[in-house]
């Protein structure tokens, strides 16, 4: 297929068609580039919205009640606890409490807590609380 049109002087000129094939190509390019633009925001923006929301509130449960059972436990004292975790369960656990300057008092606790939220003892990290 020849692209190039013969004018009636002799000399060649390109095609109409070969003058866009170039312009195509950018504007399919860019298109795509402007759709593949507009899932990444909207996902930032709208993506699992209602299930973020979800694991929040049960994180927040799940901490109020490790803080209460935690305060029982002898020379532990007052006691706050965050917990992060994601689709797969537990990742890490971060507790401030009174006696955490206690060895005995911070392998109580790492072990409650560990059993407590099913996970593993090297996840759960504990911290004196200021005076």
């Amino acid at each position: 297929m020849n692209s190039l049109i013969k004018k009636e002087d002799g000399e060649k000129k390109p095609s109409r068609f070969t003058a866009w094939k170039g312009k195509i190509k950018d504007i399919i390019l860019l298109a795509v580039l402007a759709f593949a633009l507009l899932f990444v925001a909207w996902k930032i923006f709208h993506g699992n919205t209602s299930e973020d929301k979800t694991v929040n509130v049960l994180s927040t449960e799940n901490e109020q009640k490790v803080a209460r059972v935690l305060e029982e436990i002898e020379g532990v004292g007052e006691a706050e606890v965050i917990v992060y975790e994601d689709e797969s369960g537990v990742k890490s656990v971060v507790v401030v409490c009174e006696g955490a300057n206690n060895f005995s008092v911070i392998m109580d606790v790492r072990e409650a807590v560990a059993a407590a939220l099913g996970t593993q003892e090297s996840a759960v990290k504990i911290y004196q609380k200021k005076n």
